[in-house]
């Protein structure tokens, strides 16, 4: 073989070698990770999944809410700038010094109350994640972003106000027009971050306010369908559980003091996931790992099916 046409060969090889890596994105996963109303330290898991996330050096986290530990009316000003503060200490902090940029969707501990929005605006104002935003014209309650792999293929992710069961009318509207944008439909896989789930997960969060409304998460469901979304990633309930509902997928992400599953008892446990998008293919798969064992739990960990409120969830084994 002559060195020209053997070297053009190793060139070609060398470039389907790296084509698949070059076109996904690893991102980490946390949510829930408060502790008790009014607290300015977090359960000691979380320090765990913090180490196992710069472990990995993702491209970027995303949490699904519940960052501080507000919605409590009597606490003042003071003690929720002193949660934020916290936060930034013992999560935003080391990311920012690692280089790993934080999206998020605020969850009801951070934004159910007027204070509480305001304190939470005051903060992220201040502390804007390194992030190629597309919108931040509600930031921080709405925006959206982009995310580049290595070919420059990108990852579109809207975030949407979600700390409560009802989506305004306002936030529909604009997740549409955020997701038909050309820099949505350029993307290779798109993402939409909230708070509340769309169906029930877990024992003593499965009754009506713990989940979206039926005909919001219906409304919700169609814009994904229509703009083909790879999933709605959410949280509060506190159980990790990737699902498919009515035609799409949900990734619900756990938290650190897990709950029991609905109709599992002894089934809690603290999770961070990690997920790795591959955006040549729109598709994408994730590892959920128990933060006190440190193992990826397998696909039997968890149930075939939940028959909550909004119900049923069915197990997927990737998002596709």
């Amino acid at each position: 073989m002559r060195p020209l046409v053997a070297s053009l060969i190793a060139a070609l090889l060398l470039s389907a070698a790296h084509a698949g890596p070059a076109d996904t994105l690893d991102l980490a996963i946390l949510s829930d990770f408060n502790g008790p109303y009014g607290s300015t330290t977090y359960p000691a898991e979380l320090s765990g999944a913090m180490r196992q996330i710069l472990r990995w050096q993702p491209d970027a986290v995303l949490s699904a809410g519940d960052l501080i530990a507000g919605q409590k009316a009597s606490l003042s000003n003071a003690q929720v700038q002193a949660m934020w503060a916290a936060f930034d200490r013992d999560v935003q902090g080391p990311l920012r010094n690692a280089g790993i940029p934080f999206a998020f969707t605020l969850g009801n501990h951070d934004a159910a109350h007027t204070r509480d929005r305001r304190e939470a605006e005051r903060y992220w104002q201040a502390h804007r994640p390194a992030l190629n935003h597309a919108d931040t014209r509600r930031f921080p309650f709405e925006y959206s972003f982009t995310l580049a792999a290595p070919s420059g293929k990108t990852l579109f992710v809207a975030v949407i106000d979600a700390p409560q069961a009802d989506l305004s009318d306002q936030t529909l509207t604009w997740l549409r027009g955020q997701l038909t944008s050309a820099a949505a439909q350029q993307a290779g896989a798109r993402l939409v971050l909230g708070h509340l789930p769309l169906a029930g997960i877990s024992e003593g969060k499965n009754r009506p306010g713990e989940v979206l409304n039926l005909a919001d998460a219906q409304a919700l469901a169609r814009i994904m369908q229509q703009t083909e979304t790879l999933a709605y990633v959410s949280g509060h309930h506190a159980a990790a559980f990737p699902g498919r509902w009515h035609g799409v997928n949900t990734l619900a992400t756990g938290g650190i003091g897990g709950r029991d599953y609905l109709g599992h008892p002894g089934s809690d446990r603290s999770t961070v996931t990690r997920l790795t998008v591959d955006l040549a293919s729109s598709t994408a798969t994730f590892a959920i790992v128990d933060t006190s064992t440190g193992k990826q739990l397998n696909p039997s960990d968890f149930p075939a099916r939940l028959d909550g409120l909004n119900g049923p969830l069915i197990r997927i084994d990737r998002l596709e």
